[in-house]
């Protein structure tokens, strides 16, 4: 448990880093702040990445304690059910996990999304623990759990998808080349299927002047603003962002499952992938927005 735990947060860590710019792209682009051609530019004028890195703090710094959350909430899950193979037992639990992640995810995600989208006149902090005291001074502790729900309903199914996409390609096959594939297109999926509900949490948390009531009000503004084909909007930097972030997590796995068995052991490592803690119990990373891999 120990190891997986260890080995999910690193490569969670490798993960947000590898797809940090694209997701600040989704993010403007959802935000409806012009093309993805555009944004792009916008985010690389001056010639550097620091503004398409804006806003890593607070996933890097949540990501310890979602990974634990989605670790235990999975394993002791699936775990506790009678056929603790089957799939419907890796969509439960991936189901479970998802939920009781979104109370940690979504404050994270909130401070992200609102550094992201922060101009320089905004005098937004940062730093995620300095962005976290901005908003809790501003709005209080309710402000800091905006989007709360719709980040449930966002990462429950989805969990529950990755799960069970990720474990239905790699039965019988754990090299390194299948599990980098599988985790990027297992972490695609979830989120293709599930993107319309981003754009809306995106939108309704990065709302920092009370445009929107609700959730459900965002959704209905948004259509009625610009169209049925924002819910769409960004989905081409999502699916390359997945792709890359699973497969850079899935990769840091794989090298810290070697370098742990290598410390334990004199012998060198026959498969790059431990045999005794399966990959699919270490945690989903792509998430901004992050989810984690499991």
């Amino acid at each position: 448990m120990a190891l997986d735990f260890i080995a999910g947060c690193i490569g969670g860590c490798a993960g947000i880093i590898a797809g940090h710019p694209l997701d600040t792209l989704k993010v403007h682009v959802q935000s409806g702040r012009g093309s993805a051609l555009e944004c792009t530019k916008a985010l690389l004028k001056g010639g550097t990445l620091s503004t398409a890195y804006r806003g890593i703090g607070a996933p890097l710094g949540g990501i310890a304690a979602i990974n634990a959350m989605v670790f235990g909430a999975y394993g002791n899950t699936r775990r506790a059910l009678s056929n603790s193979n089957s799939l419907s037992s890796h969509a439960l639990a991936g189901g479970v996990a998802g939920l009781l992640q979104s109370f940690a995810c979504a404050p994270v995600e909130l401070i992200k999304t609102r550094q992201q989208l922060a101009k320089p006149s905004e005098g937004l902090p940062s730093g995620a623990w300095a962005g976290a005291r901005h908003i809790l001074r501003s709005g209080g502790f309710r402000a800091l759990f905006r989007g709360l729900g719709i980040t449930m309903l966002r990462d429950t199914p989805a969990f529950a998808i990755y799960f069970t996409s990720y474990e239905a390609m790699t039965r019988g096959d754990l090299s390194v080349v299948k599990v980098f594939t599988a985790g990027g297109v297992a972490g695609t999926l979830s989120w293709v299927l599930l993107y319309p509900v981003d754009v809306v949490k995106s939108r309704f948390q990065g709302d920092a002047i009370g445009r929107y009531t609700g959730a459900w009000d965002c959704f209905v503004k948004s259509v009625q603003m610009d169209g049925w084909r924002c819910m769409s909007r960004g989905i081409g930097a999502v699916t390359l962002r997945a792709f890359i972030s699973n497969g850079a997590c899935f990769t840091a796995v794989a090298w810290t499952e070697r370098a742990w068995q290598r410390i334990l052991s004199s012998e060198p490592v026959a498969s790059p992938i431990l045999q005794a803690a399966t990959i699919s119990e270490t945690v989903r990373c792509d998430h901004s927005e992050y989810k984690y891999d499991l």
